[in-house]
């Protein structure tokens, strides 16, 4: 598989852009995978829209850690996401730091 990831690729006079991403959890591709998601992109940020795990199989901090790795190959800057505790939708956003650095830090001092 391609370890690098480009959400635009020109080609003749057309530019394609990738706005939706479907993520299998399988060893081998076209095998019968345990999970997947959809993340949905717009401008810089990403959002896991979908995340459906067979039983027994949670999305664990591995999981997340390789979710984080793809969303910085595509430069994006932040991700969403809602986690599901004891039933209770919990919105959760998290930085992509690496993809941070033109951000300007105000700083209030006296």
């Amino acid at each position: 598989m391609q370890t690098t990831a480009s959400r635009f690729t020109r080609i003749g006079d057309w530019v394609f852009e990738v706005k939706m991403v479907r993520a299998l959890k399988v060893k081998d591709y076209g095998q019968p995978y345990s999970s997947v998601a959809t993340i949905t992109l717009n401008g810089d940020n990403g959002y896991i829209d979908t995340q459906m795990s067979r039983i027994g199989e949670d999305f664990n901090r591995e999981d997340f850690f390789t979710f984080y790795n793809f969303c910085q190959h595509l430069e994006m800057k932040q991700v969403s996401y809602d986690k599901i505790r004891q039933g209770i939708r919990i919105p959760r956003t998290v930085d992509i730091r690496e993809n941070q650095r033109n951000r300007a830090r105000v700083q209030l001092v006296k």
